[in-house]
């Protein structure tokens, strides 16, 4: 639930008014979210949802909540209570349809014995939840084998979780005897740069309480001891619902960073993001697309680290300011292609071209290429540079690398002019 905004008055938006009868509902009435569960546009969508939402001092979801992937396999479904928390009977789901978990939850908190399967249909544990997600007991546990590791609350078991520390998910080893937290509990997260897992926290625990903890650093070994409890555990689906119930945003639609009135113009009014330009005159609303078109939100989008990209963009406005043309050529596959478009289509209040007061109807090239590092830094510096960066330019490769090795020469010539002062 986000709390303390803006909005002053009540509203409450019917994403989709269902029954149970219904297959899937049709992707124009969804709320689109990416794969951070933030709400999106749809190129950028893994996932979409429907329910009702909200909108007074509060925001928050009430009744029932339907979450798909975006090849209409149900992924969640459940219910909000009037005052917005998670109450009654959850569902969810693998993309293939497979049941994952099922369970309760009461006043926000999973209460009661939850189910949880593998991909492939099969039993894998049973956890018994107190009504607070941070106190459960592993029932029972069957590793992907077949191999029966815990029996009545007694054995070892392995599942994904959370991790209130920042190192996203881990997978957890950890042990009950008698319903009661016993032995090593070992957390393993995956480490990109080492391409495997390592241990990241252990905790020791006695008859249900907790001994000895260390946090650990892949990379220098154990950094902090603790024998109180950090409360560092969350539970698998923790990062989905603060997302969804804080209604987090995608920055690369909503650009708004002081206040969430994007948002909510685009969940009350059904207004569009756009990107928005206006400048004094056509070179500045140009150097405003640039800038917008190079910044991570949109780049991450053209990361292939396979390919070296190269290609231009022919675009022509209307007289309001809008992009009305858009001719694209390179290598880029037809995602990242479709991807470009959207971002282009978004641009609003670009200046017309004026040649001594005339307004001129021309088209305008921007070109995209991969910036390769070593063709401009030095070699003693290249470690501190990836080995290629997509950019959008104004000048095509070989005109861009002559300008920069003729500012590097320019460096270099006052360097050695104030060398000789001195």
């Amino acid at each position: 639930m986000r709390k303390g905004v803006f909005i002053k008055y009540f509203f409450l938006i019917s994403v989709l008014i269902f029954t149970r009868q219904i297959g899937f509902p049709q992707p124009s009435d969804t709320l689109y979210m990416n794969a951070g569960w933030q709400i999106c546009e749809k190129p950028f969508a893994s996932y979409y949802r429907f329910g009702k939402i909200v909108i007074d001092t509060s925001w928050y979801y009430t009744g029932r909540v339907m979450d798909y992937y975006m090849n209409n396999t149900l992924q969640m479904d459940g219910r909000y209570s009037a005052q917005g928390e998670k109450d009654g009977d959850f569902w969810f789901f693998y993309p293939n349809g497979t049941p994952k978990a099922s369970g309760a939850y009461t006043n926000n908190h999973r209460t009661g014995d939850w189910e949880y399967f593998y991909p492939n249909g099969k039993f894998q544990m049973k956890i018994n939840y107190t009504g607070d997600d941070r106190n459960f007991t592993v029932l029972d546990f069957i590793d992907s084998t077949g191999k029966v590791l815990t029996k009545d609350s007694t054995g070892r078991f392995e599942m994904r979780v959370g991790t209130s520390i920042g190192m996203g998910t881990c997978r957890l080893e950890g042990g009950f005897k008698n319903g009661k937290r016993s032995g090593d509990w070992r957390y393993y997260a995956f480490i990109p740069s080492k391409n495997e897992e390592a241990m990241v926290i252990k905790e020791i625990y006695e008859n249900g309480g907790l001994k000895k903890g260390n946090l650990y650093s892949p990379y220098s070994g154990m950094i902090e001891t603790f024998k109180k409890d950090r409360d560092i555990l969350r539970l698998s689906e923790y990062d989905k619902f603060r997302a969804t119930e804080h209604f987090s945003k995608d920055r690369t639609s909503f650009r708004n960073t002081k206040d969430d009135q994007d948002l909510a113009d685009f969940l009350i009014n059904k207004k569009t993001p756009s990107f928005d330009v206006e400048g004094d005159s056509f070179e500045q609303s140009f150097v405003g697309v640039l800038k917008t078109l190079n910044t991570p939100a949109v780049l991450h989008y053209f990361n292939d680290p396979k390919k070296i990209y190269n290609g231009e963009v022919l675009i022509n406005m209307s007289d309001s300011g809008d992009i009305e043309e858009i001719q694209i050529t390179g290598n880029l596959s037809e995602k990242e292609k479709e991807y470009m478009l959207f971002f282009f289509k978004k641009f609003k209040n670009i200046h017309e071209l004026m040649v001594e007061n005339v307004g001129i109807d021309a088209y305008h090239k921007i070109y995209f290429y991969s910036v390769i590092f070593a063709e401009f830094i030095p070699n003693r510096y290249l470690d501190n540079f990836p080995e290629s960066q997509f950019l959008f330019a104004l000048l095509p490769y070989d005109k861009l690398r002559e300008a920069v090795k003729e500012k590097i020469k320019e460096a270099l010539k006052r360097k050695g002019k104030k060398e000789k002062k001195n």
